[in-house]
């Protein structure tokens, strides 16, 4: 009788044994890809996101949730890494992920901002350049040349972001509509107009600085 109990008392305890060990495994549920190995995939995103993060700093400063916005998935990025080296590989690969989307989502709202001001900009400097185009042969007088290749630069990029942008890949699209509002610029500075001051943001956001408004002094 108690050699029975003793048996079935050993069984009993390597079940439990088993399915707190499997527990404990399932408690661990991958939340990318099962088809990447958690490796590859923290390797993978560390790059990427780093690099993304580095990128979109000014855009986020200027046009996103600023500090707040940026020190969050800065502080992600970090948590994950650390899971990482802790040896916690699965938990770091599905915290790069869930930066990744948070990363994707900030830029595609950013993106969304630098659109719109592009559209803008690129609308005025087209109507800029073709009554310089109807003054200048009413007059007679020959058109500047750089005028019209800032125009088609501009435009150029503003097609390249959007294409960008429709692809889904943000931070790309963000760098064109950067890249076309340089060459919109440029139609101010070749035609000799002032820059309205609505676009300051914008010319210092283009160098990749972030943008401190002057408040006016009573």
């Amino acid at each position: 009788m108690i050699k029975g109990l003793r048996y079935y008392i050993i069984f009993f305890l390597i079940i439990f044994s088993f399915s707190s060990a499997n527990a404990q495994f399932e408690q661990v549920k991958k939340e990318f890809d099962p088809l990447y190995h958690a490796t590859d995939v923290v390797m993978q995103l560390s790059y990427d996101n780093f690099k993304r993060i580095k990128l979109l700093h000014s855009a986020i400063m200027n046009y996103g949730g600023g500090k707040e916005e940026f020190d969050r998935v800065v502080d992600t990025y970090a948590e994950a890494s650390a899971l990482y080296f802790q040896n916690k590989t699965i938990e770091s690969a599905n915290l790069f992920t869930k930066n990744k989307k948070d990363i994707d989502e900030i830029a595609a709202r950013i993106a969304k901002v630098y659109k719109n001001d592009t559209d803008k900009l690129h609308t005025n400097i087209i109507k800029m350049h073709v009554k310089y185009n109807v003054k200048m042969s009413i007059k007679g007088e020959r058109v500047n040349p750089q005028s019209e290749t800032a125009l088609r630069g501009a435009s150029g990029g503003v097609q390249l972001a959007n294409d960008y942008l429709d692809r889904s890949r943000y931070v790309e699209a963000i760098t064109y509509f950067r890249r076309a509002k340089e060459n919109c610029f440029l139609v101010y500075k070749v035609l000799e107009v002032p820059l309205p001051e609505e676009f300051n943001k914008d010319i210092v956001d283009n160098k990749n600085q972030i943008y401190v408004s002057k408040e006016k002094k009573i």
